[in-house]
């Protein structure tokens, strides 16, 4: 009879042993624990705490950065000359262009020179005018030069 009572002893102690087992393991499947003691609560928390203040730190320095103007240092002043120059060379290459159509080739190579006579703002025939004058002067000192009698022509 000791035998089985040792037998029974034994039965019990493996039924304690899967039951307590059972428990454990229905507990950790069933677990509602604290939301605030949760692993993966708690990481999700550190992570949106972590975007929050960067999102803050963002619109801080975005709210900062409105007050700041910007001065002029040395290479913002040499772009702004380079483009001045450029406008510059643009503009007298668009007047260039509108005087060449007012020039006469032929009038240029077989005398005269001068533009075209061709319909003009009065600016432009008052700026033509001085320029024939001024080839009518030189013309006068050509002629000069050639009346004068040189000291080759009396030697013959």
């Amino acid at each position: 009879m000791a035998e089985l009572m040792f037998g029974l002893g034994q039965t019990k102690k493996k039924k304690e042993t899967a039951a307590k087992l059972r428990q454990t393991k229905a507990e950790e499947w069933n677990y509602k624990g604290r939301i605030d003691q949760d692993g993966t609560f708690l990481e999700r928390k550190a992570k949106k705490e972590t975007e929050s203040k960067w999102k803050e730190q963002k619109r801080e320095t975005k709210k900062n950065l409105k007050d700041v103007t910007q001065e002029e240092d040395g290479e913002m002043a040499l772009r702004k000359q380079q483009f001045n120059r450029d406008q510059k060379w643009k503009e007298t290459k668009r007047d260039q262009a509108k005087k060449n159509t007012n020039f006469d080739m032929a009038r240029s190579l077989f005398g005269g020179g001068g533009p075209a006579p061709a319909a003009q703002d009065d600016e432009e025939e008052e700026e033509y005018e001085e320029e024939d004058v001024q080839y009518e002067e030189e013309e006068e000192e050509v002629v000069e030069e050639e009346d004068v009698p040189s000291d080759s022509d009396d030697e013959d």
